[in-house]
């Protein structure tokens, strides 16, 4: 129950869900000094840093000693001057940067030295008038996409399920995007359900969202887009295989905890994060209101990327919507 087609009880709405930021997270730059592994074991003026944890370093985590090259964890730099050296971290998305550090290089040893990243799990862009646009990071990691077999009140638009890999997390929006944050970029609230800016923005098309991100990334912030579908079902999912990232609820036990619906709306839409967020901290991903994605749709999965790229090419006449 994770794919629609269609608009559903409430007018289709945005989700401004992933956020690219302004700086490459990969550096292309070759090494200056690139050690030899066919080299003398005891190279001397010499730094090789680590770095931890291994996701930071798919995310692109690097280092460099004064202000050279950016090099990969684990790598080794030759032939530095001897005495004290800076050793500093790239500033890498979804992760804090360790504090520089100062290593001595001695004309008679190698040198060795760590740095540690830790997750960064949110961050905000500040729109015009002083509203805050949230985001939580999304790690990277592979999972199935699509219904399992047999899965209840599924439909054959989820088939083949089918494995998809991110190489790269990504930033992926905390909440709906609200009234109060289309309005400040926008500068009116094209919203059926008004009084409290707080609530999802909806009766929007896909069209205009394009408006609304340009508009966004115009700020000079980072770079916003419309989530993949796969990547909308990969962070709604947030390392589950359930139909339903609280479990599988076939009775519908515990679905008011997570998500506005027919039967617990009124009919109408609500203010965000109210219910319970999943597992990486997203709100109202399920529920409330319907949600944009990048993709144009398709009857099946046949075909589809499995890179979590968005499947835009052959062109169609729908674009995917999901919630």
């Amino acid at each position: 129950m994770f794919r629609y087609s269609r608009s559903g009880r409430f007018a289709t709405k945005a989700v401004i869900a992933s956020l690219v930021l302004a700086f490459s997270t990969v550096s292309t730059a070759w090494l200056s000094v690139v050690h030899d592994a066919f080299a003398d074991a005891k190279a001397t003026r010499s730094l090789t840093v680590k770095l931890k944890p291994k996701a930071a370093k798919q995310d692109g985590a690097r280092w460099r000693v004064d202000s050279g090259a950016w090099q990969k964890g684990g790598q080794t730099v030759d032939n530095l001057d001897t005495g004290d050296r800076e050793v500093s971290f790239k500033d890498t998305p979804g992760w804090k940067t360790p504090k520089n550090k100062t290593v001595t290089i001695d004309a008679n040893k190698e040198t060795s030295a760590s740095g540690k990243y830790k997750p960064a799990n949110s961050l905000t862009i500040m729109l015009p008038g002083g509203v805050p646009l949230e985001f939580v990071w999304i790690p990277a990691g592979s999972f199935m996409m699509g219904r399992y077999a047999n899965e209840q009140e599924s439909s054959s638009d989820e088939d083949p399920q089918h494995q998809v890999t991110f190489a790269n997390g990504f930033w992926m929006g905390k909440y709906e995007v609200t009234q109060a944050q289309w309005t400040a970029v926008m500068g009116s609230n094209p919203s059926h359900f008004t009084g409290d800016l707080s609530l999802p923005v909806e009766q929007v098309s896909w069209d205009s969202v394009q408006g609304f991100m340009t508009a966004v990334s115009a700020l000079g912030q980072g770079t916003v887009h419309l989530p993949t579908e796969a990547q909308w079902e990969y962070a709604c999912r947030a390392g589950t295989t359930t139909r339903f990232y609280w479990g599988d609820d076939l009775s519908f036990t515990e679905i008011a905890n997570y998500a506005w619906r027919s039967q617990n709306s009124s009919s109408m839409s609500h203010p965000v994060g109210q219910k319970l967020p999943n597992a990486w901290g997203l709100y109202d991903i399920s529920g409330n209101v319907w949600e944009w994605c990048e993709d144009w749709y398709h009857s099946n999965y046949t075909g589809a990327p499995t890179d979590g790229s968005a499947w835009v090419s052959p062109p169609g006449s729908d674009r995917v919507k999901c919630g």
